[in-house]
């Protein structure tokens, strides 16, 4: 009576580690993927985020160049502005007028005309806009950012591929500079944070 049935006997000790051991490892095996999983998935999600930010950057920077123009411009406090187009270092890249702004059916009361600056500033490029050519000395302008993180940003003029060294043009030669543009391709390289080099060219619509 004291003896037990070979069907009745439960797991032995060494049994119950080996399967403990075999669950460990098809957890650790589970959790490794699962995280791996999970980590390309926000890496996709953040490539994904910076091409949708670099496509915005230059859809918006190609439509701002393509509708450039020269024209006389006045500041806020009315005094004439000396230059039609001036840019090249980092608080001013480039500022010019651009006329196309898009008015959508034509609701508001404005000039298709408008003021657009790029400039840099705290590792961004901005993207920084007035409402109108002339603006009051309240009028407040519009900021968007375009890229962050960046380390180092260029801008570069070119005219027939060459290169521009100063794309300033005076009052006093609108007549001229209109017959005879001073650039025709903007160059801007970008250098990011993490070491990547993110470089684009532009056409101007002069």
């Amino acid at each position: 009576m004291s003896g037990r049935r070979k069907s009745d006997a439960g797991f032995t000790l060494v049994e119950m580690l080996i399967a403990l051991f075999i669950f460990a490892l098809i957890s650790a095996g589970t959790m490794t993927a699962l995280t791996g999983s999970l980590s390309a998935r926000d890496q996709v999600k953040t490539r994904l985020s910076e091409v949708s930010d670099i496509e915005v950057m230059r859809a918006l920077i190609k439509a701002d160049m393509q509708h450039m123009i020269l024209r006389e411009n006045r500041d806020s406090f009315g005094a004439a502005d000396p230059f039609l187009l001036s840019g090249g270092y980092d608080e001013n890249l480039l500022s010019f007028t651009r006329t196309g702004r898009a008015n959508p059916g034509g609701l508001q009361k404005r000039s298709e005309l408008q003021r657009v600056s790029y400039v840099f500033e705290r590792g961004q490029l901005i993207r920084r806009a007035l409402p109108s050519e002339n603006p009051a000395q309240v009028t407040e302008t519009s900021d968007r950012v375009l890229l962050t993180d960046l380390a180092d940003l260029e801008i570069e003029f070119y005219k027939n591929e060459r290169l521009v060294t100063n794309p300033s043009v005076p009052v006093s030669a609108l007549k001229s500079a209109r017959e005879d543009p001073p650039l025709n391709v903007v160059r801007i390289r970008a250098e990011y944070k993490n070491g990547q080099v993110l470089d684009q060219y532009f056409e101007a619509g002069l």
